[in-house]
C-alpha cells in the first residue's frame, strides 16, 4: 500500500494550504495500477538566484527502494526538452512511498526558457 512520507524539512516547513493539495494530489494516485515510479508536477519557479525549481510528488511503486543519486532529471514543456542534468542528490525513497521533493535546475541545464506551459518532470 502507497504511503505518503515528508522529509523532516519539509515535515516543518510546510505550509498547512499545501500540505492539504499534496495531500488530495496523492489521494488521487492509484497506485495499485502502477509500476516503477513517477513524478507528479506540482508547481515550477525561479528563485531569487534565477535557478529554476521544479516541486513534484515522487512516486515510488515497487517493492525496492528508489535512489535519485545518477539519476538523468529532465524538464519538458509541449513535448519539447528544456533543461536536463544528472542528480547529485542522495535521495532514497522507500518502496511504495510518495514523498515531496524540489529539483533545483543547476547554471547552464536549461537550453531554453520555460514559458509556465502545463511541464513534466522525467527520472530516467
Amino acid at each position: 500500500m502507497q504511503r505518503l512520507l515528508f522529509e523532516s524539512a519539509w515535515d516543518r516547513t510546510l505550509a498547512e494550504k499545501d500540505r492539504n493539495e499534496i495531500e488530495r494530489v496523492f489521494s488521487e494516485i492509484r497506485a495499485d495500477e502502477k509500476e516503477g515510479y513517477e513524478a507528479i508536477l506540482l508547481k515550477t519557479a525561479f528563485n531569487h538566484k534565477e535557478k529554476f525549481l521544479v516541486t513534484v510528488l515522487l512516486s515510488n511503486y515497487s517493492k525496492q527502494p528508489m535512489t535519485l543519486l545518477g539519476k538523468k532529471v529532465v524538464y519538458k514543456e509541449r513535448g519539447q526538452t528544456l533543461g536536463e542534468f544528472e542528480s547529485a542528490y542522495t535521495l532514497e525513497i522507500p518502496a511504495q512511498t510518495s514523498m515531496l521533493w524540489t529539483f533545483i535546475f543547476p547554471e547552464g541545464s536549461l537550453v531554453d526558457q520555460p514559458e509556465g506551459d502545463p511541464g513534466e518532470l522525467v527520472i530516467q
